[in-house]
């Protein structure tokens, strides 16, 4: 017995220590190879990251610069706009039009700094800038930008700045500038749309700028135009920093590439934009990217000692358990002893017997765990390959797919989002036990019905929905689809919605397959009662050119104020058909934007707090955010104009005479004032425009504009008479800052001009 504890502490030795061979040499191994590959892992993986990140600022960029060419568009194809810009003289009414029209476009955009319309045979300025602000002196760079314009090729973001004192105050802004010259201009007739440098600033702000990390702008000759770290800076020279220049001349249109910037290393992650004709660019410091992988590296070491003590902690107890009764059947063997000679050997052969179960058990429980763990790699591998994780070629993707036992071709893949629903909606968390199974049940059913048409895999993607992956589906038709749709209803009690997205010819274009295949599902909000979304089919149908609609919009603002509540249905109606086969996007967009319209236009003068009350809001936009479906949506907004109309007419409930009282005495303080309208009265008064106008002309028998000018007229009278102000100086004392407007308007009242009239009441 002595003899065989000793051999067994010798065994017991000699394991422990080739364990603890192995695992030094498995932490040695594995820390070289971290060393080795760990950071340029990391550099893939941040730069992917941020690649994302700008191809995304890219894309809002882009949007901004399309909704701005629209406007200018818009501009271009206004006549009062063009008159005004080609007029070489404009009389003071028209110039008044003009003016108003390009302060609906600033007010209307709040991205938009000011507009600039530019007669180059006058050198004249119509523009949105407080009007003693002279724009050649503020923006010393307009004029000439036209020039640049003209020379490029495309239409693109200028950038320069504005600087002046208004009110002694200093104001500085930089502004991107977008310039439209007419086709039959040969003298530098422009129209400048000049958007907030801020605008682009906030886009950044979004990606999370940090002290590791900044983004950059610069354009195709290396200009700086925008910089995360320094917002303060605009319009370098030529920037003279290396890697720009190798971004500038580089042949890829996104790519990342290690560069040393004063003395430390930094990874460079870039993006091209073709029509802005521009680079985005990220620079993160090369240290904060080591310490990631040194942290990693100390993780492994920590993880592989403790896994060590464990083992051998497992060795010791499999040597007491095993070893020792093994030795004692070997000794009998050894010594060819009988079976039933000793009930001490009687024993020992009932433990191994018992031995033995336990092993074949374990086993079977092995050989179990191996199935499952290996549908779990196959589940996570292809989630990587779903969510484009990784940089595997097609040779590596195909080698996984054998060793993983993964039925699917590598080519003509498509993706299929599965999202299950109650009667009411998303089945509730609570019964996640319950859905499991059914989302097995829902999985085999799809395999007796769909996988006839090509291998099927599954992937979890949340508690009531799932992704699944299948080959080609050219033999499948709609009523196929159909059929398993109506198969889930009726054995599973569940209703099934299913996005489809566009067909993948390698593994690399699967994310892009899961994308149209999510985006197809998001059109429940547009069609609720589809089962079956087909990404292709629903683009084939959406207007590929979207147009903002600004008719329908101003013609409901104008039925609103006027209080025809059938007018304004009408226009909701014409409003959502025009907007049915737009993207889903757009359709969001709209909305949200005509809702902060309403919010804006009617906020002052009708208490909309109780719908926002209702809904827990705090704006119109807001609300129509909450909604899930478009049919709710159009019921919201049929809900909404009897209430903002009811509210209009319970404002005007107030005496008449009181209202118009007000009004005169408010003219009657603010006639002197070059800006006084309508306008200003009927926001003051807490009342609509068009109903201020018909009620100061039905109670004073004149129109305002005739009113106001009357005012002005008596006190022109009587400072000419009883002063010696000169003609120009009383035209701006009484409102009239165009003194050749002001004569005009006096000779048309008393046949004489002011001068005329002044030497003939002195005379008499």
């Amino acid at each position: 017995m002595l003899r065989l504890f000793k051999l067994r502490g010798s065994f017991l030795s000699r394991i422990i220590v080739a364990t603890v061979a192995i695992f030094l040499f498995s932490i040695i191994l594995i820390s070289i190879i971290n060393y080795s590959y760990n950071t340029k892992i990391n550099d893939k993986h941040t730069s992917d990251t941020y690649q994302k990140l700008l191809s995304q600022t890219d894309y809002n960029i882009e949007t901004l610069y399309e909704r701005v060419f629209q406007i200018g568009e818009q501009l271009l194809n206004d006549s009062e706009i063009i008159r005004g810009l080609y007029s070489n003289e404009l009389n003071p009414i028209d110039a008044m039009k003009v003016e108003n029209r390009v302060d609906e476009v600033v007010s209307a955009n709040p991205y938009i700094n000011s507009v600039y319309l530019y007669n180059g045979e006058t050198g004249r300025f119509i523009h949105t800038i407080n009007k003693d602000v002279d724009i050649p002196a503020i923006d010393q760079q307009a004029v000439g930008l036209i020039d640049v314009r003209k020379k490029m090729n495309k239409m693109l973001f200028l950038p320069h700045q504005q600087s002046y004192i208004y009110d002694s105050k200093p104001y500085v802004s930089n502004i991107l500038s977008l310039i439209f010259t007419y086709s039959g201009s040969r003298n530098g007739h422009a129209i400048f749309i000049n958007l907030e440098l801020k605008s682009i600033q906030d886009l950044f702000n979004k990606m999370g700028s940090t002290a590791y990390s900044n983004f950059i702008i610069v354009d195709k000759q290396g200009v700086n135009i925008l910089n995360s770290n320094q917002p303060e800076q605009f319009m370098h020279d030529r920037s003279k920093q290396d890697f720009i220049s190798k971004v500038i001349h580089s042949e890829a249109k996104s790519n990342h590439f290690i560069e040393q910037i004063d003395k430390k290393k930094f990874l460079i992650t870039y993006v091209y934009n073709e029509k802005l004709e521009w680079y985005l660019i990220n620079t993160t410091s090369y240290d904060y990217l080591s310490k990631d992988s040194f942290t990693f590296l100390r993780n492994i070491i920590l993880i592989s000692l403790v896994v060590l003590l464990f083992s051998i902690a497992a060795t010791v107890l499999l040597i007491n358990k095993i070893y020792l009764p093994f030795g004692k059947v070997v000794k009998m063997i050894k010594y060819s002893h009988p079976f039933g000679s000793s009930a001490e050997y009687a024993d020992d052969v009932e433990y191994v017997s018992d031995v033995f179960k336990g092993l074949i058990h374990k086993v079977m429980s092995l050989e179990d765990s191996a199935v499952k763990d290996r549908n779990k790699l196959k589940e996570g591998f292809l989630r990587e390959c779903l969510n484009q994780e990784g940089s595997m070629d097609e040779q590596g993707i195909a080698a996984h797919f054998q060793k993983l036992e993964i039925q699917l071709k590598t080519t003509n893949l498509r993706v299929l989002v599965l999202v299950m629903e109650g009667e009411h909606g998303v089945i509730s968390n609570q019964r996640d036990t319950q859905l499991s199974l059914v989302k097995e049940a829902v999985y085999e059913l799809a395999l007796r019905t769909i996988a006839d048409h090509g291998a099927l895999e599954k992937i979890e993607t949340g508690s009531h929905s799932m992704v699944l992956l299948m080959n080609d589906m050219e033999g499948m038709s709609d009523d196929a689809w159909l059929g398993f749709v109506h198969h889930v209803d009726k054995m599973m009690g569940i209703q099934l919605k299913i996005g489809v997205g566009e067909g993948a010819a390698t593994m690399q274009e699967l994310a892009n397959s899961y994308e149209t295949a999510r985006e197809a599902l998001d059109y429940v909000f547009l069609r609720d009662d589809q089962r079956i979304y087909f990404y292709d089919k629903i683009q084939a149908a959406i207007r590929k050119k979207f147009h903002y609609p600004f008719k329908l919009e101003n013609s409901l603002l104008n039925h609103l104020k006027l209080n025809d509540s059938k007018a304004a249905l009408e226009n909701i109606d014409e409003l959502f058909e025009e907007i049915e086969d737009c993207s889903i996007k757009d359709i969001h967009a709209t909305l949200k934007q005509i809702g902060s319209n309403l919010d804006k236009v009617f906020n002052e003068i009708v208490d909309l707090s109780p719908i926002y009350t209702a809904h827990q809001m705090e704006s119109l936009a807001d609300v129509i955010s909450s909604f899930v479906r478009v049919d709710m949506l159009k019921q919201f907004f049929k809900e909404l104009v009897p209430f903002i109309i009811q509210e209009l007419k319970g404002n005007r409930h107030r005496d008449c005479k009181e209202i118009i009282k007000q009004a005169c005495d408010y003219i009657q303080q603010h006639y002197r004032k070059d800006d006084l309208s309508a306008d200003s009265v009927a926001t003051a008064l807490h009342i609509s425009i068009p109903y201020f106008s018909k009620l100061f002309n039905e109670n004073m028998r004149v129109s305002f504009s005739t009113y106001v000018t009357n005012l002005r007229l008596a006190e022109a009278e009587d400072l000419l008479l009883h002063t010696s102000l000169r003609v120009k100086e009383i035209g701006e004392q009484i409102g009239f800052l165009n003194s050749t407007y002001f004569i005009t308007v006096f000779k048309k009242k008393h046949g004489l001009s002011p001068n005329q009239f002044r030497q003939m009441k002195k005379a008499n």
